[in-house]
């Protein structure tokens, strides 16, 4: 009689490498998560290198030099061409003024509705006493002083003076444009005192 053959144990489908691991639907098994949060964050780490690398102060001194110059040319084409024409060509697209009312007028019609047509006789002087610009480099601001003179029909001139602040944005192009501009007149000197009347009277 012969002796039944023993039965070997069948391998199984895994350990030949048939069927992969069990694992939630759609998931790569545990030990492929970690090399691939590794990559991610290398990744993004070299990208933040990159992006540190690239960004470059600004010359502060530079920019400041840059916005005191277009106040001076602000300035010289109000007295060439018009204030009109100067206030246009260096207004930037969203331009507001705490004069005249920025959620009503905005841009060049803002421009228009407060500066208006030349009006014979009238000039306007002014001269930045103070400068500075942002860290980023993207917004700079002058203020000093200005003078308004208007000479009337009959030759007699009007002298007006005061301070002015002028906000000024870079713009995409590397241009300055102003956002805002202001002035404030100067105060009339105080009345001198009345000379105390003598006690008893």
């Amino acid at each position: 009689m012969r002796k039944p053959r023993p039965i070997r144990p069948a391998v199984s489908a895994v350990r030949r490498g048939v069927l992969a691991p069990r694992t939630a639907r759609g998931q790569p098994p545990a030990n492929m998560k970690f090399p691939t949060l590794l990559l991610a964050s290398a990744l993004i780490s070299a990208a933040l290198s990159t992006v540190a690398l690239a960004r470059v102060e600004p010359d502060k001194d530079k920019l400041k030099a840059e916005v005191a110059a277009v106040e001076d040319a602000f300035c010289s084409m109000a007295k060439t061409q018009g204030l009109l024409a100067a206030f246009q060509h260096f207004a930037a697209p969203d331009v507001a003024f705490i004069d005249t009312d920025p959620r009503k007028w905005r841009g060049p019609a803002a421009v228009l509705e407060r500066i208006g047509p030349d009006q014979p006789g009238l000039s306007l002087t002014w001269t930045a006493t103070f400068t500075d610009v942002s860290d980023d480099g993207t917004l700079g601001y002058n203020y000093g002083r200005y003078e308004s003179k208007l000479t009337k029909p009959d030759g007699t001139v009007g002298v007006h003076t005061g301070w002015f602040l002028t906000i000024w944005k870079r713009q995409p192009d590397g241009s300055w444009k102003y956002v805002m501009d202001n002035g404030a007149p100067d105060r009339p000197a105080p009345k001198p005192a009345k000379p105390a009347k003598p006690a008893g009277n």
